[in-house]
């Protein structure tokens, strides 16, 4: 009986035991050499009488030296007018072709890299300039679109470590984003947030909605194209072009995310970088031409290489070891199989493990795992397994189990099942489970930066103040209906991972002076006032004072008006004007700015003076910093007494000389 039962379980295990061969050349190559070939042409469509100057095709989807692959040879048809480092320039003159071509052919050796990411707190602020813009909202990447805000700060909730968000982004869009070559039959691709309500899209669209998760939270992306290889029956061809991420860490610099391919953190050296830009939407390819009566339709563009060498192996990043909670079972009982992993790099890692196929053996959920692991970490990770019900009870059944990663390191356990031995449920299995794998714990940081500024530099009395104040999540805690108050004036909104909101408030009736205005954001799990010093201006004024003067005199003898021109007002008075008329003599000073009070001292003659009232006038114009105009004006007289008739000749030839000067001005 032994032997039969013996050779019953060397039976059943080559019949059941079905590994699958994760070898793959282009995982674990050090290097790859490939020739690529690009081309594209345009379709000419005349009418009678055209004419047609040139036309000129500015290409970016070209190879290009980088950390990774370096550019053996390359050849153009026809030769480029134009080599930048972005671009060939291709250009047909008079008489135009008919299909007007180009064709680039080019040897790229591309070298297996691992980039070093280190811890980085999440959310993390103070990116640098050239940073910033791939953490914007672009024409694709619709990363302010609320949908894909929502499902952003709920993959980021609660995270504290920056790689760890990325890679949950990268992990949901793999695991909820269908890969769909229909969409292809689309003219452009799909925006982020249409990827997202459509779960379904090509490599294009799905890494494009993952960098707009990323953008939604602060995580500067960009968007990668060229070629790369796969044997996945998910795509029409082995090499073929594709779209991939790049994720900016501090410290590191920008890290391959191939999201389609489940490459997180790295990118197998089959990955040719042909363009990087910050929109999925920018062209490969423009099209410029001079002409009458002419119609030009760009044709795609194709690529296709072909390998020519790899070499070398590299090393895996992780060692691997699988065990079985219990090393005998009954007919139909649940089993747990555990895979513990360890990272043997001082830095992030990710992998995808997968458990070997057995068809009497059910695997609950999918039989891959994607993990990430700390630096130097080891993490364990689990599959609840069913054997079928319908064994043969007389025999005993060796199960092997093999886990292995996409880069051939594997580990191997057993367990056997025995007619008779106890049979466990799924429920004493699931809750074996959950007591080994505690739910990652969170930490919250509930954090809001608030920052107010007023819509002028100057705001008068008059004036309608406006303040602006923004909200920040700087946290990792999406907040929901928030009420967000000026004085009584609020207002209800949501406020996601990274999500800033501006608020306006018309302050009405301001004093003269500092008006304390109070902003508060307000909820279930956030409290934060901020008070900002609104500086309202008085209206600018100017009095005359201090006047002193003759208010009678004799005729030809020397007298004095002093005056002092006195801010009346805390602001201050702007491009002032002042006009002394002394009884038709009109004297201009202007100064700039009143910032103090000012003195002014005019000597007169009083042959300048008539017998008639002589009216002395002193007007101020000034303006405020708004440009807003303000007059002010003060009047008095002075007289001649005890005038001789030969003193009266005089003055009457002083008035009329003085008339006839104002009759021609």
């Amino acid at each position: 009986m032994k032997k039969g039962v013996f050779a019953a379980a060397l039976l059943f295990f080559s019949v059941l035991f079905s590994c699958p061969s994760l070898a793959l050349w282009y995982m674990d190559s050090d290097s790859v050499t490939v020739d690529l070939h690009v081309e594209s042409s345009l379709e000419l469509s005349l009418k009678p009488g055209y004419s047609l100057d040139y036309v000129t095709a500015n290409v970016s989807f070209i190879p290009r030296d980088t950390d990774a692959q370096s550019v053996i040879t390359i050849r153009a048809d026809p030769k480029p007018v134009k080599i930048t480092e972005d671009e060939y320039m291709f250009r047909w003159t008079s008489p135009v072709p008919s299909i007007p071509k180009y064709e680039i052919d080019s040897r790229v050796r591309t070298k297996s890299t691992f980039q070093e990411v280190r811890r980085i707190s999440f959310p993390y602020s103070g990116f640098s300039s050239d940073i910033v813009p791939y953490t914007l909202p672009s024409k694709n990447i619709d990363s302010d679109n609320q949908k894909i805000m929502d499902k952003a700060s709920e993959l980021a909730e609660g995270r504290t470590d920056y790689y760890s968000v990325v890679f949950r982004m990268a992990d949901w869009t793999k695991e909820n984003i269908k890969y769909d070559l229909s969409t292809l039959n689309t003219k452009a691709s799909h925006k982020a947030s249409v990827v997202l309500a459509h779960r379904d899209g090509v490599c294009d669209e799905i890494t494009t909605l993952f960098i707009a998760l990323l953008r939604a939270v602060g995580i500067p992306a960009k968007f990668v194209s060229g070629i790369a290889y796969t044997e996945s029956s998910e795509f029409p061809q082995k090499w073929g072009a594709h779209g991939w991420a790049e994720v900016y860490f501090p410290g590191t610099g920008w890290v391959p995310f191939d999201v389609t391919y489940g490459e997180y953190g790295y990118a197998d050296p089959t990955h040719v970088k042909l363009k990087e830009s910050i929109d999925s939407a920018d062209a490969d390819t423009r099209y410029e031409w001079l002409g009458r009566d002419v119609n030009v339709i760009a044709n795609p563009v194709r690529v296709s290489a072909d390998l020519v060498k790899q070499e070398g192996v590299v090393a895996d990043n992780i060692l691997l070891g699988v065990d079985v909670l219990q090393k005998s079972v009954g007919i139909g009982s649940y089993n747990v199989i555990e895979a513990a992993v360890t990272n043997r790099r001082n830095s992030y890692v990710s992998a995808y493990l997968f458990l070997s196929r057995i068809a009497e053996l059910e695997v609950e959920g999918n039989n891959y795992r994607s993990v990430m692991l700390a630096p130097m970490e080891t993490g364990r990770f689990y599959w609840l397994v069913h054997v079928i019900e319908s064994l043969d009870s007389h025999y005993t059944y060796t199960f092997p189990v093999t886990v292995v990663d996409m880069r051939n390191t594997s580990a191997e356990s057993a367990f056997y099942v025995v007619p008779g031995a106890t049979v466990f449920s799924r429920e004493e299995m699931e809750r074996v489970i959950d007591a080994a794998v505690k739910e990652e714990e969170k930490v919250y940081s509930k954090k809001i930066e608030v920052n107010c500024s007023q819509g002028r530099g100057n705001y008068y009395v008059y004036d309608g103040p406006e303040i602006e104040c923004s909200a920040k999540n700087a946290g990792n805690f999406p907040f929901k209906a928030l009420e967000f108050c000026f004085e009584g004036d609020c207002r209800t909104a949501d406020l996601a991972i990274a999500q800033e909101k501006a608020f306006t408030h018309a302050v009405m009736s301001p004093k003269p002076g500092i008006n304390k205005v109070s902003f508060s954001v307000e909820g279930k799990d956030v409290s934060r006032t901020v008070f900002y010093d609104l500086e309202v201006l008085d209206a600018p004024n100017i009095s005359v004072a201090d006047l002193e003067y003759p208010q009678q005199i004799e005729f030809s003898q020397p007298y004095v008006v002093s005056f002092t021109l006195k801010r009346a007002s805390a602001s201050v008075p702007q491009d002032v004007v002042l006009r002394f008329d002394a009884a038709g003599n009109t004297k201009t000073v202007e100064i700039p700015g009143l910032n103090v009070d000012k003195k002014f001292l005019f000597n007169l003659d009083s042959e300048d003076l008539s017998v008639r009232p002589n009216a002395f006038t002193i007007s101020v114009d000034y303006a405020d910093l708004n440009g807003r105009l303000y007059t002010g004006k003060e009047e008095f007289s002075i007289g001649l007494v005890n005038v001789s008739f030969s003193q009266r000749l005089v003055i009457f030839v002083h008035d009329l000389d003085r008339w006839l000067r104002n009759l021609f001005k």
